[in-house]
Protein backbone atom coordinates (compact mmCIF):
# COMPACT_ATOMS: atom_id res chain seq x y z
CA UNK A 1 0.00 0.00 0.00
CA UNK A 2 1.08 3.48 -0.70
CA UNK A 3 0.82 5.63 2.42
CA UNK A 4 1.71 8.92 0.76
CA UNK A 5 -0.62 11.78 1.42
CA UNK A 6 -1.64 14.19 -1.29
CA UNK A 7 -0.72 17.62 -0.07
CA UNK A 8 -3.57 19.81 -1.21
CA UNK A 9 -3.30 23.44 -0.25
CA UNK A 10 -5.92 26.13 -0.12
CA UNK A 11 -4.30 27.73 -3.15
CA UNK A 12 -4.79 24.51 -5.13
CA UNK A 13 -8.44 24.42 -4.16
CA UNK A 14 -8.94 28.08 -5.05
CA UNK A 15 -7.21 27.59 -8.42
CA UNK A 16 -9.31 24.52 -9.23
CA UNK A 17 -12.46 26.39 -8.18
CA UNK A 18 -11.61 29.29 -10.49
CA UNK A 19 -11.02 26.96 -13.44
CA UNK A 20 -14.28 25.10 -12.86
CA UNK A 21 -16.22 28.35 -12.42
CA UNK A 22 -14.86 29.60 -15.74
CA UNK A 23 -15.91 26.35 -17.44
CA UNK A 24 -19.39 26.58 -15.93
CA UNK A 25 -19.82 30.18 -17.10
CA UNK A 26 -18.71 29.23 -20.62
CA UNK A 27 -21.18 26.33 -20.75
CA UNK A 28 -23.95 28.53 -19.34
CA UNK A 29 -23.33 31.09 -22.08
CA UNK A 30 -23.50 28.41 -24.77
CA UNK A 31 -26.71 26.98 -23.32
CA UNK A 32 -28.28 30.45 -23.12
CA UNK A 33 -27.59 31.23 -26.77
CA UNK A 34 -28.84 27.80 -27.82
CA UNK A 35 -32.06 28.07 -25.83
CA UNK A 36 -32.75 31.59 -27.15
CA UNK A 37 -32.68 30.12 -30.64
CA UNK A 38 -35.47 27.72 -29.67
CA UNK A 39 -37.62 30.33 -27.93
CA UNK A 40 -37.18 33.13 -30.46
CA UNK A 41 -40.46 34.21 -32.07
CA UNK A 42 -41.11 33.13 -35.62
CA UNK A 43 -40.78 35.62 -38.44
CA UNK A 44 -44.08 36.86 -39.85
CA UNK A 45 -44.84 35.51 -43.30
CA UNK A 46 -45.93 37.65 -46.21
CA UNK A 47 -47.22 34.93 -48.50
CA UNK A 48 -50.76 33.71 -47.98
CA UNK A 49 -50.05 30.02 -48.60
CA UNK A 50 -47.10 30.03 -46.20
CA UNK A 51 -49.22 31.73 -43.55
CA UNK A 52 -51.97 29.13 -43.97
CA UNK A 53 -49.49 26.26 -43.64
CA UNK A 54 -48.01 27.86 -40.55
CA UNK A 55 -51.46 28.18 -39.02
CA UNK A 56 -52.23 24.56 -39.89
CA UNK A 57 -48.94 23.37 -38.37
CA UNK A 58 -49.54 25.32 -35.16
CA UNK A 59 -53.07 24.00 -34.82
CA UNK A 60 -51.87 20.42 -35.34
CA UNK A 61 -49.22 20.90 -32.66
CA UNK A 62 -51.84 22.19 -30.22
CA UNK A 63 -54.20 19.33 -31.08
CA UNK A 64 -51.43 16.78 -30.65
CA UNK A 65 -50.49 18.27 -27.27
CA UNK A 66 -54.09 18.15 -26.06
CA UNK A 67 -54.46 14.56 -27.26
CA UNK A 68 -51.25 13.42 -25.54
CA UNK A 69 -52.30 15.22 -22.36
CA UNK A 70 -55.69 13.50 -22.42
CA UNK A 71 -54.08 10.09 -22.90
CA UNK A 72 -51.63 10.72 -20.06
CA UNK A 73 -54.44 11.78 -17.72
CA UNK A 74 -56.40 8.61 -18.54
CA UNK A 75 -53.38 6.43 -17.81
CA UNK A 76 -52.69 8.36 -14.61
CA UNK A 77 -56.27 7.77 -13.44
CA UNK A 78 -55.89 4.03 -14.09
CA UNK A 79 -52.58 4.00 -12.23
CA UNK A 80 -53.99 5.82 -9.19
CA UNK A 81 -56.99 3.50 -8.86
Amino acid sequence: MNNQQNNITLEDIARKKAVLLKQIRTQKGKMTTLSQGFIAPLKPTTKKNTAMMGLFNKSMIVFDGVLIGYKLLRKLKKFIR
